[in-house]
């Protein structure tokens, strides 16, 4: 048999969780709007790195094929 106590006890938990439950509202719509901001600018920023990382690859290559050449004809 259940006692008071005991009814009493699931009462309270019921009504607490449905009390939060209804209180807990978060609004992401910032949140993603930030999240994208932030996503855009760093592709930007990498995409800006990597032209640049390349860049440096293949004037060293460049630089690389021209002593060769200059080698060979001397």
């Amino acid at each position: 048999m259940i006692n008071f106590k005991t009814v009493f006890a699931i009462a309270l938990l019921s009504a607490s969780t449905a009390a939060t439950a209804d209180e807990i509202v978060i609004d992401t719509t910032d949140l993603h709007a930030s999240i994208s901001a932030q996503l855009a600018e760093g592709l930007v920023q990498m995409q800006q790195d990597l032209n640049e990382d390349l860049n440096a690859v293949l004037v060293a290559q460049e630089d690389e094929a021209t002593k060769v050449t200059v080698q060979r004809a001397e």
